[in-house]
């Protein structure tokens, strides 16, 4: 990697030259690969070493090593790289840095040479590591000391100096080692080190500053003298170059006498420690030489000369003033040109925090409304499921949580006043991300400061009671008085935890702040939070998912937000990574070291409920980020005896390991104990995990165990430690088992950890990390980083990433977009919160899995879908080119053979089964394998059997009415020509107008006359009978079907319309579909006669007109149902093959109608009745032949250019649709239906909507339209685009010349250029199929350019004549039920608009597609809260505020009407409805809560009931926040 990409995303635009990376660049993760590898980026490997706490390499080498040998390869300066580092980055990114380096006792640069930008106000946000959290930048308290030189740098010993006595790193010394050192002449860097001193036998640790230059100090002095209480100068062998000698001089001493008399002020007496390298006798002194007192030491550098600098620099400390001045007020290099690197002044927001940080407990307790009345709702909450069989106790509980919400409601004014808000507020919308990343990062600070100061008393109370409570479980002290201990022990606690305020709080009222405002009411700054929220976690903070002190997620604030950071980083992919253990076992520590992050730790306490932190990725394709998720730890002291604390416990870490792609499980030291306590939590939170890969189709969160604190010398002790772990998980997942059963917990018999690679001989192959501890010793100045642990842990994230991403079995794990994350929290918190969270999650993972799967294989059917189309369009052409051509010998079955051999075979056979093979064969499908290839069988013979259908549907259309028409006009046409031949007509010009119309009228009656006698309306009863009476199943069965139905038929027609009809067929038949008052449970007799009755439906649906294959495929399907139920007895099979045919018969004489009425010889021929009589006309006036040809080809073709354009727009239209998830997806469509309800309701048509709802199908159909119609946009273009492809088929049609034939050869050429050209129109092709013989010879006789140019005027005039479209939306409107109908007619499962049925409940429509198979897929709905469509209680007539799948789940009952007298159970809900799959999906329909919720007086009213009166608390919601969440998900 080059250092020009360096932390450049591959999602974000790349900085501009100017513009400095920031803190979020710098914690972009990328592979860390060997560094034996020599990258070429060197910085890059100072950045991994900085961020992961590595150990720094002793030399860089930039370029490329072959076979250990270096080519074009040369050696960089570390100190060099690191300022090229540090100049790369904003004052965020270098505040990181610098945090970094501290850490591990290395000093930092004070200024960098090339930009002449120096950090001594960027250090007032360094914060000094193990120190009390000092500002490096503010401290007054620390000795300062400064180390120079007065000897060559190359030759020099001062880093020596900062190592063994003041116990600090520096990165140049590495440079000096290597003879590498940078070329500029004057560097300088600051550290905190610590002198190590012994007094009574006691060891004394002394912090101290230390400012060591290297190279020429001479420009730094008037910063030095300011700066130092001391001095420890190396001075120069060379007396012309000696401190004194080229420095110190007397006149020097002088000159800064005089500076100090005019800036008014007397800077310190410089003082300290003089060594000089010699070889000779040492020699140790103390002098004073122009005025600066020391310690003179000249030697060798020895182990005791060192002590003794030391110890005088410890003596001139204690003698030098307090009087210091802190950093950034010290001038420095002015006169060289530098200047203070951009960074915002803690001065500036000091004050303002400092009147804003005070008293927190009381802020907490009493500022802090909205959080407070949340942790007492989440009370509520947890009584409500405490309860939940409870109807009594569950609607006290909903009242007062009702009041919570309306309390919160109301104090969201006051609290958006509060002072610490509004500062906070102000920090995060600064539009500057350096200043906002440090300003917030001073409020955290100081947060922390205070918070220490004013929690001491109260953990001394916890701890003192704490031990008291001990003292008398020791002593067994009688059970009032340690029931008392434990009580206070427990206020204390509580109080605690109440008291404490960090940067989670500020952002937990933030959150309230903006979900309980009315979004009417919100403020700008309010509307805000939520994007501040995500640009939070994009700065590189991390931010609350789970409340710490309600154990709550709030939904709401948490869609807003990750939806917001879904607008960040949008169609990018994340992979999520959780961290949990017991509490302090070193989780925020090990994800810090990690990926150099800084998860925050709070106050008295650890890490509470959940944090998540988002990190961007480099070089890693799988996925773009990495979501962090820090848990609670386990088992937390100030929640032990709490009241709720193991349940905390289980849900965080379930919580934690679902949602993860990884997670891993911290244990500290060897602990068994600490094994036994956590691993029951983990096992039961990863077999959910199982749930989700078994039933959800998403691979199981990769569990990966973390020992920390162990030393790692002792091979021995590693193997144990994986050993007891592998027998701690055997033995607790055995324990588990005992403990909750297997049947109820469906966990498998094999252990879940059975594939866990415990390999203790490789650690980097290992699904055990075991480590040391993070620093090498506890006490200073040991107390720095241990790089071992940082290896460790790379090579453990190299691991994870690996086992993650790698394919194992048939399931590929895939990254999810923050959306599909959000989603998935819902599902997951929701289940945990349930009563039985088991049952609960494996149910909605099921049905996610299922949703997946369906959704995948309507994909292949539509493939399988779309190739039959093609298909037939190509045969179609060829039917009506064949039809062309006088007594074609091609029959139907050779366009059949046609069809099929134009269907790719191999396709179906082998591509498309393949497809569905490998579908159904992925893991965690298996349930529905069977199921699907069923599905996929059966959709092959239906889509055979309809596109046959259709064929001959098309066949007859074309040879036996199409051109059967064209025999007539062309018949009636040759009888008008000799009409006016005839002698006897010769005086034809002195007939009128209403003469001639006379005479034409009756002609052409005549012919319609012979056409309906020709072609009589197809008697579809006696068609249907004659099947029936021939059918082999019907004879096979050997029963008498009544066949005469003449009278049974008109007293049907007598009930008007089919649905009726319907009814009425039922009713003749009382012993197949019962009387549901007396029929309590269904036997299969019922149940076969209502899939009989979908069947024939299904069948029906989407035939043009009658035809015996279909009638023969109707008896076939119904004698297949009848055995499938296994009904034998003969009375009930002729009862329902009698039912079959008489369904059949009337469906069937629908269909035939309304085709005869469009499509029959008689119809079409009415139709061209005034083309005909055009012709009539201008034969009686002695219309040449080639004007007669050229007006008769013009009109045909006026007739047909609308129809052909309005059945192009159709296939186009739904071409433009299918693939549109509104079409496929009924929960798409449910949201853009529940839009529409909106508009209506911010109309004031609460009637309408309520009316909608009670019968969605009609509304269904409407908003289907609707959103068709949207899809057909451009009419206009599409109408001028068809006309100008029109007028270029015309051009060319014309231009064909020929002598003989020309009449016919035109309406050939034409016809091709419909056909085969551009527009590829069947409808304009088929409309000229005309036989022009005997007809237009005398057009041969004209000049060719004569028939040309007649030909070509006559139809152009036409097109001219073609206006566009006045009113375009109402030509969208019209075209959208065509468009539907030509869907239905295609049968293309995934593009069907839905299935018409609805809950006979609660009104809300089936999801499936229509025309559905019941028996493959039942219907099924998102079931609403019955009571906004009107239903009530039986008993109480009060509306219903509960759903069917919540009925269901309670196990309620039900009646089916106010009248009846039979109660049903909801868990028979299949039974009772037949068709129908038990309601299952319990998804929230926010909508129709919030109607019922506002609209309850109204309803009740509407209906004749009563409101109800136990509407649940979520139902109160907001409208705007509604329609935001659905647009959102369509936009999604």
């Amino acid at each position: 990697m080059s250092f020009s990409n360096f932390g450049q995303d591959k999602h974000q635009s790349k900085p501009k030259n100017n513009e400095k990376r920031s803190y979020a660049d710098f914690l972009i993760d990328r592979p860390c690969k060997d560094q034996a590898q020599r990258e070429d980026d060197v910085k890059f490997i100072l950045m991994n070493c900085l961020r992961y706490r590595l150990r720094i390499p002793t030399e860089l080498k930039f370029g490329t090593e072959v076979n250990n040998t270096s080519t074009n390869s040369r050696v960089e300066s570390v100190y060099d790289t690191l300022m090229q580092v540090i100049d790369q980055f904003d004052a965020t990114g270098i505040v990181e840095i610098y945090r970094l380096l501290l850490e591990r006792r290395s000093a930092v640069p004070l200024f960098l040479p090339k930009s002449k930008l120096h950090f001594l106000g960027l250090l007032r946000h360094v914060i000094l590591p193990r120190i009390n959290n000092i500002s490096m930048g503010d401290d007054k308290s620390l000795m300062r000391v400064a180390v120079i030189s007065c000897r060559q740098r190359n030759k020099s010993q001062t880093c020596d100096f900062l190592k063994n006595i003041f116990n600090i790193n520096s990165i140049y010394s590495l440079d000096l080692d290597n003879d590498n050192i940078s070329s500029e002449t004057m560097l300088a860097e600051i550290g905190c080190g610590c002198i190590v001193t012994e007094e009574s036998g006691s060891q004394i640790i002394q912090n101290v500053l230390v400012v060591h230059v290297m190279g020429d100090f001479r420009p730094l002095w008037p910063f030095l003298r300011r700066f130092a209480d001391c001095f420890l100068i190396e001075d120069s062998t060379k007396e012309s170059e000696s401190f004194f000698s080229s420095f110190w001089t007397k006149n020097k001493k002088m000159e800064i006498d005089l500076e100090d008399v005019k800036i008014g002020g007397k800077t310190k007496t410089p003082m300290g420690c003089i060594w000089k390298p010699s070889t000779d006798e040492s020699i140790s002194e103390t002098k004073e030489i122009n005025g600066f007192p020391h310690l003179y030491i000249e030697d060798e550098l020895t182990g005791k000369s060192r002590n003794k600098l030391k110890f005088g620099i410890v003596d001139y400390m204690k003698k030098s003033s307090n009087n210091r001045l802190t950093l950034c007020e010290i001038p420095i290099l002015k006169d060289e040109g530098y200047n203070s690197i951009d960074c915002v002044s803690p001065i500036q927001h000091q004050s303002k925090i400092g009147e804003s940080v005070r008293n927190l407990e009381n802020v907490k307790k009493n500022k802090f409304l909205l959080q407070k009345n949340f942790l007492q709702e989440a009370k509520h909450q947890e009584a409500k499921m405490e309860h939940r069989l409870n109807e009594t106790r569950l609607s006290q509980e909903e009242d007062k949580i009702k009041i919570l919400h309306a309390e919160r409601r109301n104090k969201t004014r006051q609290v958006e006043t509060n002072s610490l808000l509004q500062l906070f507020l102000s920090f995060l919308d600064n539009k500057d991300p350096c200043s906002r990343v440090l300003t917030i990062r001073m409020l955290e600070k100081e947060l922390t400061e205070r918070g220490e100061k004013e929690l001491d008393q109260l953990l001394t109370k916890v701890k003192i009671l704490t031990n008291l409570f001990n003292e008398k479980l020791v002593k067994k002290v009688d059970g009032k008085e340690l029931e008392s201990a434990k009580e206070n022990l427990q206020k204390a606690k509580v109080n605690l935890i109440e008291s404490v305020l960090n940067m989670e709080h500020l952002w937990r009222e933030l959150s309230h702040l903006y979900t309980d405002t009315e979004p009417e009411k919100r403020s700008p700054i309010v509307k805000e939070i939520p994007r501040l929220a995500a640009q939070h976690l994009m700065d590189g903070f991390c931010l609350e998912l789970v409340d710490g002190d309600s154990n709550m997620i709030r939904m709401d604030w948490i869609n807003e937000v990750l939806h917001q950071l879904g607008q960040f980083i949008k169609g990018k992919r994340i992979f999520v990574l959780s961290v949990m253990g017991i509490q302090s076992s070193g989780k925020s520590t090990l994800l810090n070291t990690m990926f150099g992050i800084k998860m925050r730790t709070s106050v008295g306490q650890c890490t509470r409920g959940v944090n998540m932190q988002l990190l961007a990725v480099q070089g890693r394709p799988e996925y773009d980020y990495i979501l962090l998720l820090d848990t609670e730890g386990t088992r937390s002291p100030e929640f032990h005896g709490v009241p709720g604390s193991e349940k905390r416990d289980n849900q965080m870490a379930t919580l934690s390991i679902l949602l993860s792609d990884a997670s891993i499980v911290v244990i500290p030291g060897e602990n068994d104990a600490a094994v036994k306590e956590i691993l029951p939590i983990v096992l039961m939170a990863y077999q959910g995990s199982q749930l989700a890969e078994k039933n959800g189709g998403r691979l199981s969160s990769r569990m990966f165990f973390v020992y920390n604190r162990i030393d790692t010398k002792q091979k021995k002790k590693l193997d144990t430690i994986i050993q007891t772990l592998g027998n701690s998980l055997h033995e607790t997942f055995t324990q588990v088992q005992n403990s909750i059963g297997n049947e109820s917990t469906n966990m498998k018999s094999e252990s879940p950890f059975s594939d866990f690679k415990l390999i203790s001989s490789d650690s980097s192959g290992s699904d055990v990390c075991i480590l040391g501890n993070v620093n090498k010793q506890t006490k200073p100045p040991g107390d720095v980083p241990d790089e071992e642990y940082g290896e460790e842990l790379i090579q453990l994230r190299e691991h994870i990433h690996r086992r993650v991403t790698n394919v194992e079995g048939n399931t590929k794990w895939k990254s999810r977009s923050v959306g599909e994350f959000s989603s998935y929290i819902k599902n997951v918190w929701e289940c945990i919160c349930s009563a039985n969270f088991i049952f609960t999650f494996a149910t909605v993972l099921e049905h996610m899995t299922f949703d997946k799967l369906d959704l995948e294989y309507k994909k292949i059917e539509r493939k399988l879908a779309e190739a039959y189309e093609k298909s037939f369009a190509k045969v179609k052409k060829r039917m009506i080119e064949s039809s062309a051509i006088k007594n074609s010998s091609e029959s139907f079955e050779d366009f059949e053979e046609n069809l099929h051999s134009e269907l790719d075979e191999n396709l179906i056979q082998m591509d498309l089964n393949k497809e569905v093979d490998d579908l159904v064969n992925e893991k965690s499908r298996e349930k529905w394998k069977l199921q699907f290839e069923n599905m996929w069988e059966s959709y092959k013979r239906q889509q055979d059997f309809n596109w046959k259908c259709n064929l001959k549907n098309a066949f007859d259309t074309i040879f036996n009415y199409e051109k059967r028409v064209e025999e007539y006009k062309k018949k009636m046409r040759q009888e008008i020509n000799e009409f006016f031949k005839s002698s006897t007509n010769a005086d034809v010009s002195k007939w009128t107008k209403a003469e001639k119309n006379k005479i034409f009228d009756e002609m052409f009656v005549k012919h319609l006359k012979e056409a309906q006698k020709e072609f009589p309306r197809k008697e579809v009863t006696a068609e249907t009978l004659k099947v029936y009476e021939n059918s082999t199943a019907i004879k096979n069965r050997k029963i008498l079907i009544n066949l005469n139905l003449q009278e049974k038929n008109k007293e049907e027609k007598s009930y008007g319309f089919s649905g009726v009809v319907e009814e009425f067929f039922k009713r003749q038949f009382p012993s197949l579909f019962g009387i549901e008052k007396k029929q309590k449970e269904k036997n299969s007799v019922h149940l076969c006669a209502e899939s009989v009755d979908n069947t024939i439906k299904r069948i029906a649906a989407g035939k043009f007109c009658y035809s015996d294959s279909i009638i023969s495929e109707m008896i076939r399907s119904v004698d297949e149902e009848i055995k499938k139920y296994k009904i034998e007895e003969n009375s009930k099979v002729l009862q329902l093959h009698e039912y079959g045919m008489r369904l059949t018969i009337d469906l069937m004489e629908n269909i035939e109608r309304k085709w005869e009425r469009e499509n029959s010889v008689p119809a079409k021929l009415e139709s061209n009745k005034q083309i005909l009589r055009n012709h009539f006309m201008m034969v009686s006036e002695g219309v040449a032949k080639t004007k007669l040809f050229a007006s008769n080809m013009a009109a045909t073709l006026e007739k047909s250019i609308k129809p052909a354009f309005e059945k192009e727009m159709v296939q186009k239209t739904f071409q433009g649709i299918r693939n549109e998830r509104w079409l496929y997806d009924a929960r798409i469509m449910q949201k853009h239906m529940d839009l529409f309800l909106i508009e209506l309701l911010e109309d004031q048509q609460l009637d309408q909507v309520l009316n909608y709802i009670r019968y969605p199908e009609e509304f269904y159909a409407g908003v289907l339209h609707r959103l068709i119609a949207e899809k057909i946009v451009n009419v206009d273009g599409e109408w001028r685009s068809f006309i100008n492809h029109l007028r270029q088929s015309i051009t060319k049609a014309a231009a064909v010349r020929v002598d003989k034939g020309r009449a016919q050869t035109f309406v050939v050429q034409l016809r091709k250029e419909f056909l085969e050209g551009y527009l590829q129109n069947e409808t304009l092709g088929s409309v000229f199929v005309i036989d022009c013989s005997d007809e237009y010879e005398d057009c041969d006789n004209e000049e060719t350019e004569e028939f040309q140019k007649a030909c070509l005027t006559e139809l152009m005039q036409v097109m001219d004549k073609q206006a566009s479209f006045q009113h375009k939306t109402n030509y969208s409107e019209e075209l959208s039920p065509k468009v539907v109908e030509y869907m239905i007619t295609l049968n293309d499962k995934a593009a069907l608009p839905r299935c018409s049925e609805c809950c006979r409940c609660c009104k809300s429509l089936c999801i499936e597609a229509a025309n559905h198979d019941t028996e493959e897929k039942p219907h099924d709905a998102i079931h609403q809260p019955g009571g906004v469509a009107g239903q009530g209680y039986y008993t109480t007539d009060k509306l219903v505020p509960t759903t069917c799948s919540q009925f269901y789940e309670k196990d309620h009952t039900f009646y089916l009407s106010k009248d009846d007298t039979v109660e049903y159970k909801y868990r028979d809900f299949a039974t009772v409805f037949p068709g129908w799959k038990d309601p299952r999906i319990n998804e929230e329909l926010p909508l129709r809560e919030y109607i019922l919720a506002n609209y309850n007086e109204e309803i009740a009213k509407k209906y004749n009931l009563k409101p109800a009166d136990d509407i649940p608390a979520s139902y109160s919601r907001d409208l705007s926040s509604i329609k935001e969440q659905l647009e959102r998900d369509i936009e999604n």
